[in-house]
Order: C-alpha cells, then sequence, then structure tokens
C-alpha cells in the first residue's frame, strides 16, 4: 500500500492486484519450483500462467497436473529451456520427435529420456551425437553393436567409442577402422588393442598424439615411435625415456618441429648437431639447449638469425663476448639489444657493428646516438637509422644528406631546417617521391624546385601545390620520369592525350588514371594499344570487339584476350587464329570454345601444360594428350587418371616424348613387361623404371643396348661418318677439357669423376649410358659392367667407383672396348705405367687418360701405333708431333686430320696419310694438294682424291688417268679440257660407265666411247646423243648389259622386237618400255615372265584374257622358280 501511494505521489500508473500476485508467484517459482503446490488453484489451472511458469524454471513439470505434462506446448516451453525436463513429460510426448529433438539441442543428455524407438532411430541419435559424443551411451543396443553407425559417430567424436558395446569393442578390424577416422579415439579401445602393433601403428601414422594411449611397450617401439614423429614432432614427449634419448629419433623430430627439441633427453639437449637441427627451424628451441650449447657460437648464430630474441635465455657472460656478438649482430641487427652493457657502451664495437648493419644503432647506448662518425656509419648502411640519432645529429647536413641518398623516406626524422634545404630535399625524392610532403610550402609551390623534383622522381607530384598540378609542363616531366604519376596530375591534363600518352608509352596501366573521354577516342587508343597492349582494357567495347586490333595486342601480351569482348572470345575462327599468334592466351578462352576439339588439340600442340585449361572430358582424349605430351612431358599430370594407367597410350606418349613416364601410374613403372617395352621404343625409359625394375639384369642390359641403338641410328640419320660431325665435337670437347683441366689444375671432380661429366657428354655426342639408371647393386657387379662396356663403352662411368679403381677390372674393360677407358676413376687415369700398358691394347683408351699423360710422346706413340684414330685423343703438343703424326697416318690415313696445320703441310706426313687412304688429301695444306707428286700418290691410292687437288693439276693428263683408271666417276673432277679428251675419257668409261655423263657432249656422241661405257653400265645410254639412242647397234649392246636400258633409247628401237627381246631376257621389267604392239606378242612377254613374276600386267587385255596363255605363264614361272631354287643352298631355296 505504500509503495501504492508512493507511485501515486509520484503521477506513476498503478499495477493491478492481479498482475503484481502473478510476478509474485512466478519470481517464486524461478527460485524454487516446488513452491508451484502453494500457487493459488486459479494460477495452476490457468494455461497461461503455466506456460510462463515453464519457461522461467521447467523444474516446475513434475508438480503440474497430468494433463499439462501432456500438453505438447507446455513440454516444449520446458525443454527448449532446460532439455533435461523431458524426464518429467508425458510418455507419448518423450515418442515426439520435435519435442524431443528439441530437449536433446537443449542438452544432449535429454537423450536419456527419449522413448525407446527414438533412442533406436539413427538419425535422431546421431543429431544428438553431434552435440556430444557421449550421447553414444544413451543409445539402442542395436546403434551401439552396429559398426556402421558406431564408424559414423566416431566422425564426430571419438568420445562415442567408449559407450560401443563390448563386442564391437573385442573386433580388431572395427578397432583399425575406428583409429582410421579418429586416431585419437585409440584412447577408449580395449587395452589389448593398445598394445596391437598394427592399430597404433594405424592410429600414429595419421595423428602422432595417438601415441599417448598406446601401451608403454610399443611406446619403446621405435618404428612406431618415428611413425609417430613423422606425423606429429612433438608427440615424441609420449615416447619411452629410452627413445627420447634415441639420437636418430630425437633429430627426426626436432628437424620437423623444433619445440621437440623440449622433450629429448639431457644428454640429447647437449648433442650440438640435435640442437643445430632444431634451432635451424626456429631459433627459440635455443630455450631448450643445454646450457654448454647456449654459449656456442654456430648454434648461437643460427637461432639468432631466426629471432634475436632468443638471447635473452643466453647466460649474460656469453652476452658479452665481443667476436662473439659480433657475428650474431651482423646475422641479426636486433641482438644489439641483447648485447651486455659493457659491449653497448663499447664505441669501437659499436662502430664495427653499424658499419654491418645500421639498424643495430637503435640498440646502442645514448652516448653513441650522439657521436658524428656512429651515427654516419649507421646511417650509411641504412638510412632509417637517423631516427636513433640525437637531435643535434638529425640537424648535421652531412648525417642527413647521407640518409636520405640511401633511403628518402629518412628526411621525416630530419631537422624541420633540413627538411627545407633544396639539395637534401631532391637527394631524398630522388629515393623516394613522397619525401616532398616533408618539405615546406614554399618548396611545394615553387616551379623550379618543383620541376627538379619531378624530374628525379615523378610520384613527387602528388605533393606539389593544386596550381602546379596544372601546369602540362610539369605534369609531363613527371610522367616522363614515372607514368603513374599521371594520377595525382588535375582532371584538365588527365584528358590531354599528349600528356596520357607520354605517360601511356612509360606503362600502360597509367591509361586507368586518364578521363573516360580519352579512353573514348578510338584513333588515341589504337595507337596506345599498339605501344602498350595492356591498354586494350580501358577501350570502348568497339575497340575491344575489333578482331585485328586485339590480335595485335594479343601477339605481344597473352593477357590481351581477357580484355576482348565475349562476342570475340567465342568466335571459334578467331580463337583459332589467337592460338597461332600466341598459344598461351588459351587461359583466357571461353569456357565454351574450350570444349571445342579442334581448338584445344590445337592449343596443346603448342603448349602441352595448357591441357590444365581443358575440361575432364577432353583429358580423357587420348589424341588431345598425346599431343600435350609431345610438347611438354609434364603434361601428364594434367590427363585423366584412366589414361595414366593406360598401357598402350603410356607406350605412344614414351615414343614421342620418353620423359612422360615420369608421370605415369606406379603399376605401370613396375610393370616388367611394359617397361621393355618402354625401353624397346627408348632405352631412356629406364631411368622412371621401378627400383625392382632397375636390379632386373635383363630390363638393364636392354635399355643399354637400346640406347646405343638408338644412338647410332641417330648418327646415320644425321649423316655423321667417323670424319664428320661427330669428330668435330669430339676434338673441340677434348680441347675444351684440356683447357679446363690446366685452368683449374687438376680434372678430378669432388665425386670421384674424371674431369667434369660435361666432357664426358659432350664427347659421347650428348648421350648417356642406361646404366646411369641401374640400382647399385647392378653397378658393383663386375661381370655385369663389363658386358655393359661391351655393349656402351660409357658404362663404365656409371659402375661403382670400386670398379673404376681395380686396375684389373678397368683393364678388362679396355680388352672389350677402349673408350671405356674414360669412365675409369682418376687414380687409374692418371697411373702412367698403367696408362702406357692399356694404350698398347686399344689406343682409344687414350681419350681417358688424365690431360698430362695424353701429352706424354711414349704414351702417345704407344696409342696411335695400336691405333691410328687414337691421334683424336692426343693433346695439341702431340698433334704436333712428327714421330707421333707420322705413327697414326700410317696405320690409318684420316688422322690427317687431326694433325697440327704445320704437319699437315708436310710432305713426308702427308705421303704417308694418302698413301694409306687416298682421300686424307682432303685434310692436307693447300701447298700439299698442289703438290704433283704428293697428288700423284693420292690418286693412285683412290681416284676420288682427285676431288681434293688443285685446280691446275685437274688438268694434268697423266693425273687424271692415274684417277680414272682406278674410279671412273674422278672424270667429275677433271679440268674442262680433259673431259674433252678422247682418251681420258674412253679411260674413264671403261672403268665406270655412267662416267659418260660427265664428258664434254662432243664425246657423248663418239659411238665408241658409247659402247665402250654400254658394255661396263647399260643405264649410260640415258647420256648418250640421240643419234646414238637411234643406232640399233648401241641400243642392242646398251639392253644385254641392262635390260632397263630400253627406256632411254629411241622410240623406233623400242618397236624392234629383237632388241625388246633381248632387254626382257636380260631384265624383266624392261616390258614396262617395248613399243606397244610388242604387249600383244606372246613371245616377248613370255619372255619377261622368266625373270619377271609381275609381267602379265603390263601384257595387252587380250592376252591377258588368253587362257591358254596365262596357263603357260604360270608354267614358265613354276619352272623358272624351280630352276632357281635348285641353283641355290636348302635355306634359300626355302625362302624362294
Amino acid at each position: 500500500q505504500q509503495q501504492q501511494q508512493q507511485q501515486q505521489q509520484q503521477g506513476s500508473p498503478v499495477r493491478s492486484p492481479g498482475k503484481d500476485e502473478r510476478a509474485s508467484l512466478l519470481a517464486k517459482l524461478e527460485i524454487s519450483p516446488d513452491y508451484f503446490p502453494n500457487v493459488p488453484v486459479d494460477y495452476q489451472k490457468s494455461k497461461e500462467f503455466i506456460m510462463a511458469a515453464a519457461k522461467r524454471n521447467p523444474g516446475v513439470l513434475p508438480f503440474l497436473d497430468a494433463s499439462y505434462r501432456r500438453d505438447a506446448e507446455v513440454v516444449m516451453a520446458a525443454v527448449r529451456r532446460e532439455g533435461l525436463s523431458l524426464r518429467w513429460a508425458d510418455e507419448e510426448l518423450r515418442s515426439s520427435n520435435r519435442i524431443a529433438a528439441a530437449a536433446v539441442r537443449s542438452d544432449w543428455k535429454a537423450l536419456e529420456f527419449a522413448s525407446a524407438d527414438l533412442k533406436a532411430d539413427s538419425n535422431f541419435v546421431m543429431a544428438a551425437l553431434r552435440l556430444d559424443g557421449d550421447a553414444m551411451q544413451f543409445a539402442a543396443s542395436a546403434l551401439r553393436s552396429d559398426p556402421t553407425f558406431a564408424l559414423n559417430a566416431l566422425k564426430l567424436d571419438s568420445a562415442a567409442l567408449r559407450w560401443c558395446t563390448g563386442v564391437l569393442l573385442e573386433n580388431k578390424q572395427f578397432a583399425l577402422d575406428a583409429v582410421a577416422i579418429s586416431p585419437l579415439s585409440l584412447e577408449h579401445l580395449p587395452p589389448q588393442f593398445k598394445s596391437d602393433r598394427d592399430v597404433v601403428l594405424t592410429a600414429v601414422r595419421i595423428n602422432g598424439f595417438a601415441l599417448q594411449y598406446a601401451s608403454s611397450h610399443l611406446r619403446e617401439d621405435p618404428e612406431v615411435v618415428l611413425e609417430a614423429i613423422e606425423r606429429t614432432p612433438d608427440s615424441l614427449g609420449f615416447a619411452s625415456a629410452g627413445l627420447r634419448a634415441c639420437r636418430q629419433i630425437v633429430m627426426r623430430a626436432v628437424s620437423s618441429s623444433p619445440s621437440a627439441l623440449e622433450l629429448a633427453s639431457t644428454g640429447l639437449k647437449d648433442d650440438k648437431e640435435v640442437v643445430l637441427s632444431a634451432v635451424r627451424h626456429c631459433g627459440f628451441a635455443l630455450k631448450f639447449a643445454s646450457s654448454r650449447l647456449k654459449g656456442d657460437a654456430d648454434v648461437m648464430q643460427l637461432a639468432v638469425k631466426t629471432n634475436a630474441s632468443v638471447l635473452k635465455y643466453v647466460d649474460l657472460t656469453v652476452r658479452e663476448d665481443k667476436d662473439l656478438m659480433r657475428a650474431l649482430i651482423s646475422t641479426n641487427p636486433a641482438a644489439m639489444a641483447y648485447a651486455g652493457r659493457s659491449l653497448r657502451c663499447d664505441r669501437q664495437f659499436t662502430l664495427q657493428i653499424v658499419r654491418v648493419n645500421g639498424e643495430a644503432l637503435k640498440a646502442a647506448d645514448d652516448a653513441f646516438r650522439n657521436d658524428p662518425e656512429v651515427v654516419f656509419a649507421a646511417v650509411s648502411q641504412f638510412g632509417g637509422a637517423l631516427e636513433f640519432a640525437s637531435d643535434t645529429l638529425k640537424n648535421d647536413r652531412e648525417v642527413v644528406m647521407r640518409a636520405v641518398s640511401r633511403q628518402g623516406a629518412a628526411l621525416v626524422h630530419a631537422s624541420l631546417s633540413l627538411r627545407n634545404d633544396r639539395t637534401i630535399l631532391l637527394e631524398a625524392i630522388a629515393q623516394d617521391g613522397s619525401a616532398l610532403a616533408y618539405g615546406s610550402e614554399e618548396l611545394r609551390r615553387d616551379r623550379d624546385f618543383v620541376m627538379s623534383a619531378v624530374g628525379v622522381n615523378g610520384l613527387a607530384l602528388q605533393y606539389v601545390t593544386p596550381e602546379l598540378k596544372v601546369d602540362k609542363q610539369v605534369v609531363l616531366r613527371a610522367v616522363r620520369s614515372k607514368a603513374t604519376a599521371l594520377e595525382h596530375a588535375d582532371s584538365r591534363l588527365k584528358r590531354d592525350r599528349e600528356t596520357v600518352l607520354a605517360a601511356v608509352l612509360l606503362d600502360g596501366q597509367a591509361l586507368a588514371y586518364a578521363l573516360e573521354s580519352v579512353r573514348n577516342d578510338d584513333i588515341f587508343m589504337i595507337s596506345a594499344i599498339a605501344k602498350q597492349p595492356c591498354v586494350l582494357q580501358f577501350a570502348g567495347e568497339r575497340l575491344r570487339n575489333n578482331a585485328e586490333v586485339v590480335l595485335g595486342a594479343i601477339k605481344s601480351d597473352k593477357n590481351a584476350l581477357q580484355w576482348a569482348t565475349q562476342n570475340l572470345r567465342n568466335d571459334r575462327d578467331f580463337i583459332l587464329r589467337v592460338l597461332r599468334t600466341n598459344s598461351e592466351a588459351f587461359e583466357h578462352v571461353s569456357e565454351a570454345l574450350r570444349e571445342d576439339r579442334s581448338v584445344a588439340l590445337g592449343a596443346v600442340r603448342t603448349n602441352g601444360m595448357l591441357l590444365e585449361y581443358l575440361s575432364p572430358k577432353l583429358r580423357e582424349d587420348q589424341d588431345i594428350v598425346l599431343a600435350a605430351v609431345t610438347s611438354k612431358a609434364r603434361a601428364l599430370e594434367l590427363a585423366s587418371p584412366e589414361l595414366r594407367r593406360n598401357r598402350d597410350f603410356l607406350l605412344a606418349a614414351s615414343k614421342r616424348n620418353v620423359e612422360a613416364l615420369r608421370y605415369a601410374h606406379e603399376s605401370l613403372l613396375s610393370n616388367k613387361g611394359f617397361v621393355i617395352a618402354a625401353l624397346e621404343l627408348n632405352g631412356n625409359a629406364l631411368l622412371f623404371a621401378s627400383s625392382a625394375l632397375r636390379k632386373d639384369r635383363e630390363v638393364v642390359m636392354l635399355a643399354i643396348r637400346s640406347v646405343v641403338d638408338a644412338a647410332a641410328a641417330q648418327e646415320e640419320d644425321g649423316h655423321a661418318s667417323f670424319c664428320g660431325i661427330f669428330q668435330d665435337t669430339l676434338v673441340a670437347s677434348l680441347a675444351a677439357h684440356s683447357n679446363s683441366t690446366r685452368l683449374s689444375g687438376s680434372a678430378t671432380s669432388s665425386n670421384g669423376n674424371n674431369g667434369s661429366y660435361s666432357f664426358i657428354n659432350r664427347l659421347f655426342g650428348g648421350r648417356t649410358s642406361a646404366l646411369a639408371a641401374a640400382s647399385e647393386e647392378l653397378r658393383l657387379d663386375a661381370n655385369f659392367v663389363l658386358q655393359a662396356v661391351e655393349i656402351d663403352p660409357l658404362a663404365l662411368y656409371f659402375a661403382d667407383i670400386s670398379l673404376r679403381e681395380d686396375m684389373n677390372f678397368v683393364k678388362r674393360c679396355v680388352q672389350k672396348n677402349g673408350l671405356s677407358f674414360i669412365g675409369a676413376a682418376p687414380k687409374v687415369t692418371g697411373q702412367r705405367s698403367f696408362v702406357l700398358s692399356i694404350v698398347k691394347i686399344d689406343g682409344r683408351a687414350l681419350a681417358g687418360a688424365a690431360e698430362p699423360l695424353r701429352g706424354d710422346k711414349e704414351i702417345a706413340l704407344a696409342a696411335v701405333q695400336a691405333r691410328g684414330d687414337a691421334l683424336i685423343y692426343c693433346t695439341e703438343q702431340m698433334r704436333n708431333n712428327m714421330e707421333v703424326v707420322l705413327a697414326a697416318v700410317r696405320i690409318w690415313g684420316p688422322a690427317l686430320r687431326f694433325a697440327s696445320d704445320a704437319l699437315r703441310g708436310h710432305r713426308e706426313v702427308v705421303m704417308a696419310a694418302v698413301s694409306t687412304w687416298g682421300l686424307a688429301l682432303q685434310h692436307a695444306a693447300d701447298p700439299m694438294r698442289a703438290d704433283r707428286e704428293v697428288v700423284l700418290a693420292a690418286v693412285t691410292n683412290d681416284g676420288l682424291a682427285l676431288l681434293h687437288a688443285a685446280p691446275r693439276l685437274t688438268d694434268d693428263k697423266e693425273l687424271v688417268l692415274a684417277a680414272v683408271n682406278l674410279w671412273g666417276a674422278a672424270l667429275e673432277y677433271a679440268s674442262k679440257r680433259l673431259r674433252s679428251d678422247r682418251h681420258v675419257v674412253l679411260a674413264a668409261v671403261r672403268r665406270w660407265g655412267i662416267s659418260l655423263q660427265f664428258a664434254d657432249d662432243s664425246l657423248r656422241g663418239d659411238k665408241e666411247i658409247v659402247l665402250a661405257a654400254l658394255r661396263t653400265d647399260g643405264l649410260s645410254l640415258s647420256y648418250a646423243t640421240k643419234d646414238l639412242k637411234a643406232d640399233r647397234e648401241v641400243v642392242l649392246t646398251a639392253v644385254r648389259t641392262c635390260g632397263s636400258s630400253l627406256a632411254h633409247a629411241a622410240q623406233s628401237l623400242r618397236d624392234d622386237k629383237e632388241i625388246a627381246l633381248a632387254a626382257v631376257r636380260a631384265r624383266g621389267q624392261a616390258l614396262r618400255y617395248v613399243g606397244r604392239h610388242l604387249l600383244s606378242d606372246r613371245e616377248v612377254v613370255l619372255a619377261a615372265a622368266q625373270t619377271w613374276g609381275s609381267a602379265l600386267t603390263c601384257a595387252s587385255e587380250e592376252l591377258k584374257r588368253d587362257e591358254d596363255f596365262v596357263r603357260k605363264i604360270l608354267q614358265t614361272r613354276s619352272t623358272a622358280v624351280s630352276s632357281a631354287a635348285a641353283s641355290q643352298p636348302l635355306s634359300q631355296a626355302e625362302g624362294s
């Protein structure tokens, strides 16, 4: 009543007694629900009051009338506030999915009071498990025994596992599946599985922390612990004490997680290598190192490199060490702050430090911040160090000038007077345009000064006064210095064509700051795009839809396609033109056209990695992927998994690009049949075979043979002969090797190989040996390596060093192939007596000898006496030695090519060479090629040597006769006069009839000469004059020698039956050239059939239809074959 009176006096509305009573009752129920029986009956029967009470305190529910505990609204209000109030609801409502779900959402423990049906409902229980895995305890037994449901529950919360039924928990497969899903669920498995190696290994391989739940026995198992720390290095803390003292295990842990050092044994915390491994990755690991190592220079330097603050864990006496701290500060200047007080007060020490790292001035003693020499040294190294200088030195002109010359922004730390010093300000602006902001208003308004400022750095334009941003000359100078300065120009100049073009020429992106009117000017834009393709992005739609403009831009910049209109990007013909212009633009092709097979094919042929932008469907297309892999082997990674497993496809891909095998599926690379098939295509496929197959003798030997065969075929295709391209490379390689050896002072590399591999690589035409990819076991097998060397001399180079150092084994290799000595170890190739004995076996072994020994006369002489071609491998000095070169050319004339220039002009040497091989004349010096006696000796050995004689000697009749008598074709190289000489030409054609082609026209009409030519080769009739081709005697002589020469006879004689018969009897195929009417002549056709099985194909249609004649032809062929078979050995007859 007093409250009501007070409210009336204050003018407040008076609440009705009913409302006050209701509020009072609800407040009491909120405190104590068991007060409900004392509530007036009217309220106990009021649903509205009961609803309000249930929302305030669901605990009233057990005191309500049963009808209200069956009321869904009342119960729902209660369970939403407190899920456990479901226990007091009517049984029917506890079966309600909606109400029970609301209860569980409020409190997962409410599942306990749900109906049995809901506890058996997997979806309903799973909803509770999402809140807490322990809800599993209230699930129906059937669900707790269901492995599928249990594993799904485990994915939500590993705690669910503890409530599974015993039968399920005793199942090992279930245990394995459980830890595979949730490794930490190992905690809830029975003890036997915590001791089960398979289960624990499965768990720790996914989460190393699962190790904490393993049995003590398994926490002592090195393999289990290694697997755990491989995944989670900090799981080291759960390993046994013995393993935490295992160096190998701790090293593995700290290399991945440096903090694992804290978990290592005390002994290993004092192991320098272990601690270094930890601090290398994180300096804070120093905190856990032993006191001894906290003072170790190497350890500290590595730790400080990542964070200087780790020094706070180091003893003060260590931080007083001058040399150590100098090294640490040079690694990280912040370390200066942790130096001992005496060092920070040491002027000489501080000076040395700031010279190396000026930033260290920050941690220097205050006295040194006012020391001109110290501060000058600091700002010289780091301009920003001016911030840490005293106010006095911030006003020192020399100090400030040095600071801003290193870092323009350092001007902000200078005194006000120096910030307005024109010279200093310009120097700062040159480094950083924003430095102008620190200058006075007066300087920023001064046109002359501003012109100088924007000239050194255009970005200074941002800080000039507005009236100067309108000044065209100022802005032009700025954008020519820095294109993006256009952003800070006045808008009137952003539409000025000259200003904008000046900026765009420097950087196309500057057009972004131009006004729209400029970007809509087609003429201006076309000019700008031609110079800067990226300008296209700012062009209007009309230009971006112009095919020629866009193509021009794409030619210089692949990204230009992304700025073309959608219309152009969807135009198939245009995109094909784009790909021909710049294939890399494919990444900007529309999705629709990327699905176009022909577009995709054109793209990947140019750049295989563009396969990345194709749809999964096209990445399954064999033709497309094959084209991509041919261009770029790595493109196979982007192909579908099915293609990477496709045997036939991979073989086709490896044939085009063997590197594709690097990205093939492992199952194929382990398949012997597949690898053998790949090796037959390319021996280098061994590089990608599985380790097991690289141990297989058959596989590796096939690879070695395949590589050598391919190199031989390539040499043959390239027409490289022993005196050809290969030798040029060889001599160049040897010369380069000799020079590099002399420069380095040694030909031995750190890996024990004789010289650099690049030398060997050049020597063998850029190829390697497949033995390089073989297993260590095979490279150590003496018998296998010996077989390999027989096929490939380069194989020894890749054998184990123990074999390459074994003199007896090396000697056996040289007996197989002298060039294999290149692969011997340096200690062998440098052994003089051994090299001398080796080159006597095979002179080519000289190629592998140490460079000084290749210049040893006795060794060089022994080599060339064994094989003349060993001269190739001699040093320049030996190739200039008369005795050595003479010995070489006497055995092998082509060796003259590798003699010095002086000896190739020495008469005795050249005579010896051409006497062995006439064509050696080509390598002789010009004076020798003009020496009559030398040339005569050469052409006497090989008439073709006339080709290399001096021009005047090709007019020497005796010389030419000697040449053509040996090789008729030499007539080609005789002088014009001698090719008109009847005696010379007659000698030539008697040797080789076809040389008639080189005779003078006047002699090709000489019947005696032509007849002489025809007697050696009937086909020389083609070079006779027209009159002689119509001479019956001449043609008859020709066709008797070669029936096919009938093709060159006059038509009248091709119609002559006697001549035709003579021709087809000599060669049945001559039937093709007989007169038309003779194709109906039975005798002529039958004669042709004697030697040509297809004679009937040329016969007339009348004869082809004559059964008797055809039968006679067949009989004739049968008789001819039988006669041929009878005159041959049995094996050849069977073939016939």
